[in-house]
């Protein structure tokens, strides 16, 4: 008997020897797909660059951010001239978020300026609901929305942002709230008579935004830099849409959007940055039986090739116009499923299946819904200038050429015109026309881009 159970569990200290040896053989790292990673575009850490600038949008309001001091706790974080180990441990997030405070005042405007209502027209408008509420918030933070002003005119703006997970960012949320307070505040402006200077100023939010898109670092900082440019164009439409918009401003609106270059809407480059510069697990950071469990069951280059693998079809995806996809979009498949999964790198399959893959798909219908919006606008901008109120619109369209060369990219085919919504809109990421209709947080499926395309006799 005693044989038989030393025999047991010889097997079984083998059978667990072996699978922890076969856990060790890693495979090999895969080879871009996508031809070699872009290198890095050289920093520049003169105080002209305009990232300095976001940075410091937040600062108290007796600091004087153009000056070295005001950059140099900054500078220290990413120039390769000092210790940036060392004050990436110093620099407490925390303490630096702190210099800004939520305006509690503003949640309710910020929170209504959706890109489902109309900002400026009617008694229950956005604007005119918090008209009082906007004209304190331009006096209480008149100092940020002059930084916001020198950010948004600055000639160099370039990120310098580390490619590492511990690397610290700029508080984004300010940079949004600085945004909308000053979107608000021109669309205010253009209610109140002066909407050819209020369409400049909003054209220039738009320019900043599509230029801040292409050398974003991060994805975050991209997809604010998109929510700005879309909350710029659709304040420009509000303005349009108004009986009494001046024929001046369809003109300078349709000069003023060329067509976007992908680089413009889109995310390769921090997209980029995620697949192929993806931070290395950390033991050290770990408690030792952590560490050790990793290092048993965890494979690092078979993890990694998942995720590059699942990212690189996701670049692919977005900047292929939609209606080319050879099949709708999907997440990435669960790893740690079946029954045999865990023989096989264990705590990498978890860690794939703890990855957010369905946020990689957010930001591709962000990019389209921007890319489409600008569409869009520079069409409804051109039937403006010249409507004809003894036609109908949808055969005004048909005579532009913006209508018949901007095509819808979800479809290959002209934007919808919907009479009885008047709207022009794509059909989405999904590729199914849905009438027009748009889901709520902006849910890919079953959405479409809608434009509202208000026309009055001038």
């Amino acid at each position: 008997m005693k044989k038989i159970v030393i025999r047991i569990l010889l097997v079984l200290l083998v059978l667990i020897i072996g699978y922890l040896v076969f856990n060790q053989i890693d495979a090999r790292p895969v080879a871009p797909a996508l031809g070699a990673p872009p290198v890095l575009a050289p920093e520049v850490f003169e105080k002209t660059n305009g990232y300095y600038r976001l940075w410091t949008l937040i600062e108290p309001k007796d600091v004087d951010i153009e000056t070295d001091a005001a950059i140099l706790p900054y500078r220290r974080l990413f120039d390769p001239a000092f210790d940036n180990d060392l004050y990436i441990r110093e620099f407490e997030q925390m303490n630096y978020k702190k210099k800004y405070k939520n305006p509690k005042e503003l949640a309710e405007v910020f929170k209504a300026m959706t890109f489902a209502a109309d900002w400026m027209n009617g008694a229950h408008s956005v604007i005119n609901k918090y008209q009082e509420q906007l004209k304190k918030a331009g006096e209480d933070y008149g100092f940020m929305l002059a930084r916001y002003e020198k950010l948004i005119h600055c000639e160099s703006f370039i990120d310098f942002t580390l490619i590492r997970s511990d690397s610290p960012i700029p508080n984004l949320l300010a940079w949004l709230h600085a945004a909308k307070l000053s979107i608000a505040l021109d669309v205010m402006a253009a209610q109140n008579g002066n909407s050819q200077e209020a369409a400049a100023h909003l054209l220039r939010h738009l320019r900043f935004a599509t230029r801040v898109i292409p050398n974003s670092r991060t994805l975050i900082a991209n997809l604010v830099a998109k929510a700005v440019a879309r909350m710029s164009i659709w304040a420009l439409n509000n303005i349009m849409n108004r009986k009494d918009c001046p024929p001046d401003v369809f003109q300078t609106i349709l000069e003023s959007t060329p067509t976007l270059a992908y680089e413009e809407y889109g995310s390769r480059f921090p997209f980029t940055c995620e697949t192929y510069w993806v931070s290395e697990l950390d033991l050290s950071a770990m408690n030792w039986l952590s560490a050790v469990k990793y290092k048993l069951f965890f494979q690092k280059n078979r993890t990694r090739n998942i995720r590059v693998r699942y990212m690189e079809g996701i670049i692919r995806y977005e900047e292929t116009p939609p209606h080319l996809w050879d099949k709708d979009i999907e997440e990435m498949p669960k790893q740690a499923q079946g029954v045999f999964w865990w023989l096989q790198n264990p705590l990498g399959k978890k860690s794939l299946d703890d990855f957010s893959a369905g946020n990689f798909i957010a930001v591709i219908f962000k990019s389209w819904a921007l890319k489409t919006a600008h569409d869009m606008l520079h069409i409804a901008a051109d039937l403006h200038r010249n409507f004809d109120p003894t036609r109908s619109v949808q055969a005004q369209l048909n005579d532009l050429p913006s209508y018949r060369e901007l095509l819808d990219p979800c479809s290959g085919k002209p934007y919808i015109w919907s009479e009885t919504k008047q709207i022009l809109y794509s059909i989405g990421i999904d590729r199914r026309d849905n009438q027009g209709d748009t889901k709520e947080n902006q849910a890919w499926q079953d959405s479409d881009y809608v434009l509202p395309l208000i026309t009055f006799v001038k």
